[in-house]
């Protein structure tokens, strides 16, 4: 085996190391919280691709979000795991939102059990308002 090879199999090897204890420690501190306001979008991923999972739903919430008290997550985007909104029933309601131009309540969580994207929060349960 070539010494790059066996260098790159170590690096690999080291990340996922540190990866595992980051699930580890985050798993133990995971919170959810819920924050209110408007789409700038929603998508789902239909490829692997750039991190991302086919299949994983994403939102931003417009003009980002403050991040709940005790959660560590990005302030823009929110990405949830396909297994989460297997059904799409969030996809359809935040559809219908982002359409229809009204406010929403996305409660959130930072645990990486449900987290779709390393450092995003993920969706637990949605609500459409007037």
């Amino acid at each position: 085996m070539s010494r790059l090879a066996c260098v790159i199999g170590d690096v690999v090897l080291r990340t996922l190391l540190l990866s595992g204890l980051w699930l580890v420690g985050a798993n133990a501190s995971a919170a959810e919280g819920s924050i209110t306001g408007y789409l700038q979008f929603v998508a789902v991923i239909q490829a692997n691709t750039i991190g991302h999972q086919a299949g994983n739903l994403e939102v931003q919430v417009a003009g980002g979000f403050t991040v709940p008290s005790g959660m560590s997550c990005d302030s823009n985007y929110i990405t949830t795991l396909k297994s989460v909104d297997a059904d799409k029933r969030m996809f359809s309601l935040l559809s219908m939102a982002l359409l229809a131009q009204k406010p929403v309540t996305l409660y959130i969580s930072d645990n990486p059990a449900v987290t779709a994207f390393p450092g995003r929060c993920s969706l637990v349960a949605a609500a459409l308002l007037r």
